[in-house]
C-alpha cells in the first residue's frame, strides 16, 4: 500500500492568554506523521511553508491564513489512496487517482478572519471516496451536493461523529479528552478514517480505528503538557487489536 497526499505545512503562530508561541503545523505535518506511525509509505505534493494564526484564547481554536501559496506540479495519479487536504483552495479540487479522499475544510474557509466561512460547491465532490468536513463546515455545503456523496464524514469534536452513506446515517460517540490543545486531531481522524476504509470498505471499522488513533494522539498531547514538553503537536503511539491490523 502507498498513499499520495497533496497537503500543506505551516507554521502556527498560536495566540494564547499565556502569549504568543510558535511551532510547526498544517494538515500535512499531522496527515504524514500518522502514516509514519502507521508505517505506510506515501508521495506528498506540497506548496511552500504556509503561515497561519491561532486563536486559543477563551478555549476556542480558530484559525486563519496569513500566507499560503498554490500547490502546483502534481504528476498524474492512477492507483492507490489519495488524501487531500488544504488550508485556503491552494490545491484546485479535483478527484484524482483510483481512491480519492478529501477533507473539505480548505475549500469552505474565508481565509479573512479567525474561523470565517463561506460557501463552496463542485461537481468534484461526488467523485470523492470520502469526504470529511465539521458540522459548521457541511453548512456551507449545498445540501443537494451533500446527499450526493459517498460516504460524508461529520465530526462534531467530543460529541463524536457521524459517518453517512446511500442515505443511511451512524453515528458514532467518542471517549471524552480533557485537552486544551486538539490542533491535528482532525487530520489524524481523517488519516486513519480514510486508510481502513480503503482497506477493508467498513465503515464501522473505519470508524472504530479513527477513533482509537485519534483518542492516542489526545491523550500523548495531554501527557507531554504534563511533561512540561515545549512542544505539544502530538506523538502516535497505535496498538494492535481486533479489526485495527493495518494491511500494508
Amino acid at each position: 500500500m502507498r498513499v499520495t497526499v497533496i497537503s500543506t505545512f505551516a507554521t502556527d503562530k498560536l495566540i494564547k492568554n499565556s502569549g504568543v508561541t510558535f511551532r510547526k503545523g498544517g494538515p500535512a505535518l499531522f496527515i504524514t506523521r500518522t502514516l509514519d506511525e502507521l508505517n505506510i509509505p506515501y508521495d506528498l505534493f506540497c506548496s511552500d511553508n504556509a503561515i497561519v494564526e491561532i486563536d486559543m484564547r477563551g478555549n476556542n481554536e480558530k484559525g486563519r491564513i496569513i500566507r499560503v501559496t498554490p500547490i502546483k506540479r502534481v504528476s498524474e495519479i492512477r492507483k492507490g489512496l489519495v488524501l487531500i487536504s488544504t488550508l485556503l483552495k491552494e490545491f484546485e479540487l479535483k478527484a484524482i487517482g483510483e481512491f480519492p479522499c478529501l477533507d473539505i475544510q480548505g475549500y469552505v474557509r474565508d481565509g479573512t478572519g479567525f474561523g470565517k466561512k463561506k460557501k463552496f460547491d463542485s461537481e468534484e465532490l461526488e467523485k470523492f471516496e470520502v469526504v470529511k468536513a465539521t458540522g459548521e463546515e457541511i453548512q456551507y455545503i449545498p445540501k443537494s451536493r451533500v446527499n450526493s456523496i459517498k460516504v460524508l464524514v461529520v465530526t462534531n469534536g467530543c460529541e463524536g461523529f457521524d459517518v453517512i452513506t446511500q442515505g443511511e446515517k451512524y453515528s458514532f460517540r467518542t471517549n471524552r479528552i480533557e485537552c486544551d490543545d486538539t490542533i491535528g486531531a482532525g487530520d489524524t481522524f481523517f488519516t486513519a478514517f480514510c486508510v481502513k476504509y480503503y482497506q477493508t470498505k467498513n465503515i464501522f471499522w473505519s470508524a472504530e480505528f479513527a477513533k482509537r488513533v485519534t483518542n492516542e494522539f489526545l491523550e500523548n498531547k495531554k501527557a507531554l503538557k504534563k511533561e512540561g514538553a515545549n512542544k505539544c503537536d502530538g506523538v502516535l503511539k497505535v496498538r494492535g487489536g481486533k479489526n485495527n491490523e493495518i494491511v500494508r
